[in-house]
């Protein structure tokens, strides 16, 4: 049964003469049109406005708190030939906040080096070993970028032996901030910045603005990727600065970069924002997670081709390995997603020894949306009794006003409301789980309620088009304050549905459009496959309009965001054969034989099977039912739906049937009489030993045979006593049709021919219009 992940809403209708104008003086479709009135840009004027990147959008770095401050200590710096070291971060967003940072001291004649910490050595943000390290290396100034608010004690112990340290960071401020000789932050409290939404990168990018008094054009493709990375506000200046980063992306000047594209198998001249989130920023993260994550800063900024095709190859291995150990780390921790201890817990923290600590933020983030629960995922290595985690969550809980509260449980902690980064003592996990549920209730927080989906409006397959996917991306880039518009597809029909993957957890199918079919690709979605290729109820789904780029040739093609099912789905698995396989689905299972529900209870459990009597007396509406065997009539199914307040969500049909009536054939007169003759001429029948020698002379299959000897013996024609069958005198005329047991086979047989022998479309038009009548 399809279980909708959102909550759907469709987004209110846009005015249709506001459609219209901006339609006419934007020269979009209309679909793009009516998306741009619904987010506001009621006009030509304000759509076009809209549509195009504005570099006076983007705010005067000097407007960021401490930024005179920072420049005048970097300018100081640069004078006096001090060594400065970048202290960076090894995630995408940290390692192109190193990379702008470290080309523009380079450009202004800095002496310069960098140090992107190690995720296991040194930990998330300042390490005090690290800076002591590099202090006695040389080091007399200290600029860290995307991290450095939440390392008060290590920056204060800094200052203190005379290095300076200028933060430029992004991330959420702690109540206690560093007593550094500037801290440059877009979100500041009293700062007159007006946009609070830039990430780490695009900080060092206003810091190089302001160092250089010049606006750095050429760095804007590196904000680009750091910022759609960071999955920060793509409204305001962000919208600008990423836009014109994409533009200096596609001409390819960056050796390492057009290298990695070429690896992550994308279009260079036609990058998109998805590109870069999807393709280019996970290889990047993957170098902080599994390998040396100053790679990154290399292939950014190397100016060599042949190195930069080195490094590119270095980091698309250490994507592969990624890959590998987030499929390992995943099936242990689902596991322990799913136990019973959990079942409860609003907020999950998942506990392994050697998961691999580098790849515990993706495995949070794949649990949180298989089980809809903000999720932290734990590990310890070796003898350590310290466990290094990485939490993902959405808007409906807060991490970082949950565990900032609880400083006290950590021995490290920092990140954003939707994603952080700590370490705890193993010992303090059940008083971690314990204010994380005290904090989920404090928020009001329900992880049973779906988190909303705007549905930008309905689409029909027929308009999908590669234009259309064209016209819509006029509207990226996408992200928080511009999310990519999903769409309603009303009604639809699949074609076609196969599952993908070596796992087969993931499905494609096709829908019917006007030109061609259109692909709709569902990642994770494997396991409803039979519900896509089945009859009966209406499925809707919500998607987002894609492109498919392979060897040269663009296809579009939609991407499944959820799915939503009205009205019973009749899954038809017929088999002649049942396997333990049959029985993994949840619901209720109704069986008629027995002999057979008793194998079948250990399997659903002995509540789920039901004998047909208990089945009718349940109200089935809203569950899935499977029916294993055949039912003894046409008459006793439509009885188990008669008490339902409203239908069943599946009807599965399983059907096994061991003799068949339909096969065997319903006996004619003839047949009768034939019968009836032989056995006046022979007497002394040895019955069942001679029925297969008797069924070769009459030439009549052994079960048609077996069917007339019983209907014969409820009517009085014959008897067996001691395995002897004869023939016994009558007198009158009797109907054989209408003995008990003849009826039984006739309805046996209307009931094969009806569920078991017709098609799948006649069998489903046959089992609603039960459901409807009743």
């Amino acid at each position: 049964m399809i279980k909708t992940r959102f909550k759907w809403k469709l987004a209110d209708a846009a005015d249709p003469a506001a459609v219209k104008d901006v339609a006419a003086g934007t020269q979009v479709s209309p679909v793009v049109a009516d998306l741009l009135v619904k987010r506001g840009y009621k006009t030509a004027a304000a759509a076009r406005g809209f549509l195009k990147a504005d570099p006076q959008a983007i705010h005067d770095p000097h407007l960021l708190h401490d930024m005179d401050k920072a420049v005048e200590r970097i300018q100081a710096a640069i004078e006096r030939g001090e060594q400065i070291t970048i202290y960076g971060d090894y995630d995408a967003d940290g390692i192109t906040s190193t990379a702008v940072m470290y080309e523009t001291l380079q450009a202004v004649g800095a002496k310069v080096n960098y140090y992107i910490p190690n995720r296991f050595k040194d930990g998330y943000g300042p390490n005090a070993a690290a800076y002591q390290r590099l202090i006695d290396e040389g080091t007399q100034l200290f600029i860290t970028v995307d991290n450095g608010v939440s390392g008060k004690d290590v920056i204060d112990s800094v200052m203190a032996q005379g290095v300076d340290v200028v933060i430029t960071d992004h991330h959420e401020l702690p109540d206690n901030l560093p007593n550094a000789v500037a801290v440059v932050h877009p979100q500041y409290p009293g700062s007159d910045y007006p946009f609070a939404g830039l990430s780490g990168v695009g900080v060092a990018f206003k810091v190089a603005w302001a160092l250089t008094d010049e606006f750095p054009a050429e760095l804007l493709d590196l904000v680009a990727i750091g910022e759609i990375a960071d999955v920060v506000s793509v409204a305001d200046e962000n919208r600008s600065l990423i836009t014109m980063g994409l533009q200096e992306l596609r001409q390819g000047l960056r050796p390492g970069l057009h290298a990695l594209v070429e690896e992550a198998g994308l279009n260079e001249q036609q990058l998109t924002d998805q590109d870069i989130g999807f393709g280019i920023a996970p290889r990047l993260n993957a170098l902080g997670r599994v390998a040396d994550a100053s790679l990154g800063v290399q292939l950014l900024t190397t100016l060599d081709d042949t190195k930069g095709h080195q490094l590119a190859t270095q980091v698309e291995a250490a994507n592969q390995q990624r890959r590998q150990l987030v499929d390992q780390v995943m099936a242990a921790a689902s596991t322990q997603a799913e136990a019973a201890e959990n079942q409860d817990q609003p907020v999950l923290v998942l506990l392994g020894h050697d998961w691999h600590q580098g790849i515990l933020g993706i495995v949070a983030s794949r649990i949180k949306e298989q089980t809809g629960k903000p999720t932290i995922v734990a590990s310890t290595v070796g003898d350590s009794r310290v466990a290094k985690a990485s939490g993902r969550s959405d808007d409906r809980f807060n991490f970082f006003t949950a565990l900032d509260a609880h400083r006290d449980l950590m021995t490290a902690f920092g990140g954003h409301p939707a994603a952080c980064g700590l370490s705890f003592a193993v010992d303090r996990l059940a008083d971690l789980k314990k204010a994380l549920r005290e904090e989920a209730a404090k928020q009001n927080f329900d992880w049973e309620q779906p988190v909303p989906l705007i549905l930008a409006g309905q689409l029909e397959p027929q308009v999908v088009s590669t234009r259309l996917f064209d016209d819509l991306q006029k509207l990226a880039p996408f992200g928080p304050g511009n999310e990519e518009p999903v769409f309603e597809l009303h009604d639809i029909h699949p074609t076609n549905v196969k599952t993908m993957g070596k796992d087969n957890s993931h499905l494609k199918f096709m829908l019917p459009g006007k030109q061609a079919d259109v692909a709709v690709v569902a990642f994770g979605w494997g396991a409803n496959a039979q519900l896509f290729r089945s009859k009966g109820g209406q499925v809707d789904i919500a998607a987002k309009v894609a492109i498919n780029e392979w060897h040269g040739q663009r296809q579009v093609q939609l991407m499944l965001v959820d799915a939503r099912v009205r009205g019973t789905m009749i899954l038809d698995e017929r088999t002649a054969h049942l396997r333990p396989t049959h029985f993994q689905s949840a619901g209720e299972y109704i069986v008629y034989d027995e002999r057979l529900r008793e194998n079948v209870a250990p399997h659903v459990g002995a509540d789920h099977a039901l004998t047909p009597a208990a089945a009718s007396q349940m109200d089935l509406a809203g569950k899935a039912v499977t029916l294993v065997d055949l039912p003894d009539s046409l008459a006793s199914f439509k009885q188990l739906f008669q008490n339902d307040s409203g239908t069943p969500a599946v009807v599965r049909l399983l059907l096994a049937n061991r003799h068949s009536a339909y096969l065997a054939g319903m006996p004619s007169r003839a047949d009768f009489a034939l019968v009836f003759k032989f056995l006046k001429r022979y007497s002394q029948i040895q019955w069942p030993g001679q029925r297969s020698a008797m069924s070769k002379y009459l030439k009549m299959n052994e079960e048609r045979l077996n069917f007339v000897i019983q209907v014969f013996s409820e009517a009085g024609f014959v008897t067996i006593k001691h395995g002897v069958l004869n023939l016994q005198p009558t007198s009158g005329k009797t109907d054989l049709k209408q003995t008990t047991r003849y009826q039984q086979q006739l309805a046996r047989y209307h009931t094969e021919k009806t569920l078991l022998y017709d098609d799948a479309a006649t069998v489903t038009q046959w089992i609603l219009q039960c459901l409807k009548m009743n």
